[in-house]
């Protein structure tokens, strides 16, 4: 048992086999699953996942993993052929990379209008090499994962990526609440307080997010020329229509005026939220929510972190997070 920021979290492995499908109807060998470690403060709270390069990941379910191990599917991802056209969304959890997707998507069709396909069916860490392979180009593809962890090719054919970034008290509130409405064994049962604690110290799928921005920055630093589009959440809230300028002037897109501002009022919250409820069609990932759930699209509000955190719970994140970014030179809009 290990002791980190006044709480034990019990560091205990065990097979997603042995652990949580034992009942279950399949066909999986049981040495292709993963290695399970339970994140669990006293309260027996928190998460399950495997490890992979040092980070923390969400346990891929049988299913995807198509008799492989979970590692060789990540490891497929270095190995994908990407194309000149291809662009890539890279972003932590709970920023925006649904949002920006639909964006991209839309400028680059020329046309207003909707995917009826979800941005997890052009998910690298979900779709793995294979499914990578099988898409049509132009590809918009996505991930939450570090440079390090993308294809090779990122960096050889330096391929354009579009890098979003948010505020971390919006990204943790925004986190808390979707994982508040998955179903268990990925859901969090746990409070507010105690999901920060696991959220600022990377005991959570895809690690920490400060050390996700600041391993991006150093990854950057060592590959010169990469084409990278840095964009904020709250920027994008507080003036959609240049952030879309902005990006079809990135992508080398000849969009008029006009056009971006329709894409931006038929990409706005509101509108993604209707769409996401009424015209998506289903993916895996939906069966995790719980009944009546909102589903990704929630507020989307920037400053929704003050409905939820006191001011002392709210100066004890500040400590915290700006010890862990002290030499980030990232500035970042609370309200």
């Amino acid at each position: 048992m290990k002791v980190v920021w006044g709480f034990d979290i019990r560091l205990n492995t065990a097979s997603v086999f042995d652990k949580n499908q034992t009942a279950m109807t399949t066909d999986q060998p049981s040495e292709a699953l993963p290695i399970v470690h339970e994140l669990r403060n006293p309260k027996g709270h928190g998460f399950d996942c495997m490890v992979f390069d040092g980070l923390y990941l969400f346990v891929p379910p049988p299913f995807m993993l198509k008799g492989e191990t979970a590692e060789k599917r990540l490891q497929s991802i270095q190995e994908i052929e990407l194309n000149d056209d291809d662009v890539i969304i890279c972003a932590y959890p709970k920023c925006g990379t649904h949002w920006l997707w639909e964006v991209v998507e839309m400028l680059r069709s020329g046309v207003i209008e909707y995917r009826k396909e979800v941005k997890e069916t052009q998910e690298f860490e979900i779709i793995y090499k294979e499914g990578t392979d099988a898409l049509p180009a132009p590809r918009t593809l996505n991930t939450h994962l570090p440079l390090r962890m993308l294809p090779k090719q990122v960096v050889e054919k330096k391929v354009k990526c579009i890098k979003i970034i948010r505020n971390p008290k919006d990204v943790c509130v925004s986190f808390f609440n979707q994982y508040r409405d998955t179903v268990a064994p990925a859901g969090f049962e746990g409070d507010l307080e105690e999901f920060t604690e696991l959220f600022l110290y990377g005991k959570i799928c895809f690690g920490a997010y400060s050390d996700y921005l600041l391993t991006w920055k150093a990854e950057l630093a060592r590959s010169p020329g990469l084409p990278v589009l840095e964009m904020f959440y709250e920027e994008m809230k507080m003036d959609p229509v240049k952030s879309v300028k902005n990006v079809a002037r990135f992508l080398g897109l000849t969009s008029t005026d006009q056009f971006c501002e329709d894409v931006a009022f038929a990409c706005s919250f509101k509108k993604m939220k209707q769409l996401d409820k009424e015209a998506k069609e289903e993916y895996a990932v939906a069966k995790f929510w719980k009944e009546g759930s909102v589903g990704f699209y929630r507020k989307g509000e920037v400053g929704d972190w003050k409905n939820w955190y006191t001011v002392s719970e709210s100066e004890k994140f500040d400590r915290i997070w700006n010890d862990q970014m002290k030499d980030s030179g990232i500035k970042f809009t609370y309200a």
